[in-house]
């Protein structure tokens, strides 16, 4: 091959038939540990908790050696409160995806289709929602409407803030939670969507209005999926059920899970029959995602050409400007402000606050970096393996579906049964926890590895058997500096993720070892409306600070790394 003289003499070889004998047998010992160990894995993060949990909903006496089903949990579950429960984050998830899909389709047109100057800012704001907890949102709005908060001084803005303290500001958090999906399903759709069908209807004299119900059949089955992704998201959502919610008396059904395993005495079969419930509206939801999706892909062709950029004129573009900046500040300054004026006011604990602080941002730091690392590297054979062809593939795309569709309320809620068992006793410790970190961050992780790794060329690995490098040699070497942003973008976002995770952080913690998520939580419950406003705060910068560390670390050792990037 031109060009490439170290690859020249290598590919004859594979072309023999006894490449692919050399192949399979230098896959072997390390492809069949990685596949123990997936696994193993899968059966401690999911498959052993879930099962128990939710079988325990039919068959509520198992546990004691009582096999005889019964749907007595399920009628439990429904004198608790349930069916309430239930309507109301239905009807929340609803209405917020309603809202979240109009802002979501907007900005995901200014950022594809317009030529603003400052359309990039709206994607580094999309991603700042969609990094940000969704109880930190919630605890702008209750420090924003405090009494002692920024607006004391204006009572007509006070009493229109405390309105957000209701289904008001649930709707409104859910959906800004929930935009993010909107515009990522829609801007991938909008940069493929082709200039031929509109170019056709302007030559055939079709008004703007049967025009734009062109453009919007062709998208709808991104905004099915957008759609989908954004009820999934608001229905199975904790932090603003266990802030906005339990304030205000507008009990949600995650929140309702939570209640029922904390109670006493203690009513698992019926928590797993809340669950089942839960489960019942959010699975469906996920999987009309997936197959809008597979639906949008079909639309695409060899001759595909994306629309250009739309000018907009100087009124219109300062009127989408005046918009975006309004959507900005609701969203994120005025929480961010409000926490702000709160952290440093003096309060009578003085400087107590920060000692509360620094040790649960400590701890938190700490779990994420060990359970984002585990994520990343069970995250690598995964990804490897949902790239062949087989039943192992299609099961483990399966599960990996239904793990991003579990809420994270009912996978907490299946640890504490299971592993507080004589044979698994890691109950009230921080392993456990670190095990659901590991299973929150693992789905989206792998996902994010399968793209890159598809694309590594198989002649790579030959090329490093038949030069007799190890296989680690050839991780290292080869596929290392390849994969290493990918590896940094999904280890980044788990440990982002778990750094300020709520649910099952609320059941799962270690006595006297709260999480950032937990003290937060707590302060707004004792209503300590200054320490509640310094975790946020605090909160918020260390969140920005780490990424931006890690970002910088990743620079400089990707620098350090082999160059591969030369090599066929």
């Amino acid at each position: 091959m031109p060009g490439s003289p170290h690859m020249s003499s290598v590919e004859p070889l594979s072309a023999m038939p006894l490449a692919g004998l050399v192949r399979r047998r230098a896959a072997m010992p390390w492809r069949a540990p990685a596949l123990v160990a997936l696994a193993l894995a899968a059966l401690a993060l999911w498959g052993w908790p879930l099962l128990g949990f939710l079988l325990g909903a039919l068959l509520p006496g198992w546990l004691h050696g009582s096999l005889h089903p019964s749907l007595q949990p399920f009628a439990d579950a429904v004198a608790a409160g349930m069916l309430p429960a239930l309507l109301h984050a239905a009807l929340a998830a609803l209405a917020a995806t309603l809202l979240a899909l109009p802002l979501g389709a907007w900005l995901a047109w200014l950022r594809v289709r317009s030529a603003l100057a400052w359309r990039g800012w709206i994607e580094a704001g999309v991603w700042a929602l969609l990094v940000l907890p969704g109880y930190m949102l919630a605890s702008g709005w209750m420090l924003l409407a405090a009494p002692i908060g920024p607006l004391a001084r204006w009572p007509a803005l006070l009493g229109a803030a405390q309105a957000l303290l209701g289904p008001a500001g649930i709707v409104l958090t859910l959906a800004l939670k929930a935009l993010p999906f909107v515009f990522l399903a829609l801007q991938v759709a909008l940069a493929h969507d082709s200039a031929a069908a509109q170019e056709a209807a302007r030559v055939l004299g079709l008004t703007p209005l049967q025009r734009l119900r062109l453009a919007l059949a062709a998208l709808l089955p991104a905004l099915a999926a957008g759609a989908a992704a954004a009820f999934a998201e608001s229905i199975s959502d904790f932090s603003v059920a266990a802030t906005l919610g339990a304030g205000s008396g507008f009990q949600m059904a995650t929140y309702a899970i939570e209640q029922a395993v904390n109670a006493v005495p203690l009513n698992f079969p019926a928590a797993a029959a809340s669950s089942w419930m839960l489960l019942a509206l959010v699975v469906p939801a996920l999987f009309a995602q997936a197959r809008a999706a597979r639906a949008g892909s079909a639309t695409l062709g060899p001759r595909h050409r994306p629309a250009a950029p739309l000018r907009l004129s100087h009124g219109a573009a300062a009127a989408h400007g005046a918009a975006a900046a309004l959507l900005a500040l609701g969203a994120l300054a005025l929480p961010v402000a409000a926490a702000a004026q709160l952290a440093w006011q003096p309060a009578a604990s003085g400087g107590a606050g920060f000692a509360q602080v620094l040790p649960a941002f400590g701890y938190s730091l700490r779990l994420a970096l060990l359970a984002a690392s585990a994520a990343a590297a069970l995250a690598r054979p995964a990804a490897a393996l949902l790239n062949r062809r087989g039943g192992a593939a299609r099961a483990l795309e399966l599960l990996l579906l239904a793990a991003m569709a579990l809420p994270g309320i009912v996978l907490a809620a299946a640890y504490v049964l299971a592993y507080n068992q004589p044979i698994t006793p890691l109950y009230g410790g921080s392993t456990l926890l670190a095990m659901a970190y590991v299973a929150l961050a693992l789905p989206l992780a792998t996902k994010i590895l399968q793209g890159p790794l598809a694309q590594l060329h198989q002649r790579l690995g030959e090329a490093a058997q038949v030069h007799g490098l190890s296989r680690l040699h050839t991780l290292r070497a080869i596929e290392l500096p390849l994969l290493a942003r990918a590896l940094f973008t999904a280890w980044l976002l788990a440990a982002l993720h778990i750094a300020f995770e709520l649910p099952a952080s609320e059941l799962l913690y270690p006595a006297g070892h709260p999480p950032l998520a937990v003290a937060l939580l707590d302060a707004a419950a004792g209503f300590q409306l200054h320490l509640q406003a310094r975790l946020q705060l605090l909160g918020i910068v260390l969140l920005l600070a780490f990424a931006l560390t890690a970002r910088v670390a990743f620079a400089r050792l990707e620098r350090t790394l082999p160059t591969t990037s030369r090599l066929p």
